[in-house]
């Protein structure tokens, strides 16, 4: 399932990565829409090796993977 984030460009999500701090509440919210089951949660409890699909919404006019390897979130 694609879940949503709140940024206008993939490049805002990339720089949000990048500036993760809990401490700061510098994190962000990614919501699952999934009719079945829909959750949120925050882009730093990602696990390790979990892949997750985001898009903006409702727009859709760019996607990107966001995942954690070897304890730090990348985008791709």
């Amino acid at each position: 399932m694609t879940c949503i984030v709140e940024f206008k460009t993939k490049k805002e999500l990339k720089e949000s990565i990048n500036n993760i701090d809990k401490k700061e509440n510098k994190d962000f919210l990614i919501e699952d829409p999934s009719f079945m089951n829909p959750s949120t949660f925050w882009a730093s409890d990602i696990s390790e090796n979990q892949k997750v699909t985001v898009t903006n919404h409702p727009k859709r006019s760019w996607f990107a993977m966001i995942y954690k390897e070897k304890g730090v979130l990348k985008v791709k």
